[in-house]
């Protein structure tokens, strides 16, 4: 859920910008319609609804790009682990799961599914529960 979560609050910011736009005329001319209020009044509530999304949407949507752009960043200045390294004879590791994040003794694992074979070192549970191989 939490991953990636640049773009999620970069899709978030445009539907925010969709809805109160299109919340915001809607509402100035159903006020008008209604005879609620006068023209200038309904104009001004409308565009004032039309600022604030903006501004709203502004915000989050830079919320996102920032965290986008500092996981690219991060991506590039803290290496990725060599896995040739330890795949090796499948020794038994201690350290944390790379799934479920539990520190304890870690297996090799190779898991294939329908996002392609990958490579982590996993605890024994993360190993029954996701059908891993034993790494050749």
């Amino acid at each position: 859920m939490f991953n990636h979560i640049g773009r999620k609050l970069k899709a978030l910011a445009a539907a925010w910008g969709v809805i109160g736009i299109a919340g915001s005329i809607a509402a100035g001319v159903l006020l008008y319609l209604g005879k609620t209020l006068d023209l200038v009044w309904c104009i001004v509530i409308g565009v004032g609804g039309i600022l604030l999304t903006l501004v709203g949407m502004m915000v989050i949507y830079g919320i996102g790009d920032t965290h986008v752009k500092l996981e690219r960043l991060e991506d590039k200045l803290i290496p990725k682990p060599n896995y040739a390294s330890y795949l090796n004879d499948n020794q038994a590791l201690r350290g944390m799961c790379e799934i479920c994040g539990k520190t304890t003794d870690l297996i090799n694992a190779k898991i294939v599914d329908q996002f392609g074979t990958r490579y982590r070192k996993v605890c024994k549970e993360c190993y029954a529960i996701n059908n891993c191989q034993p790494n050749d």
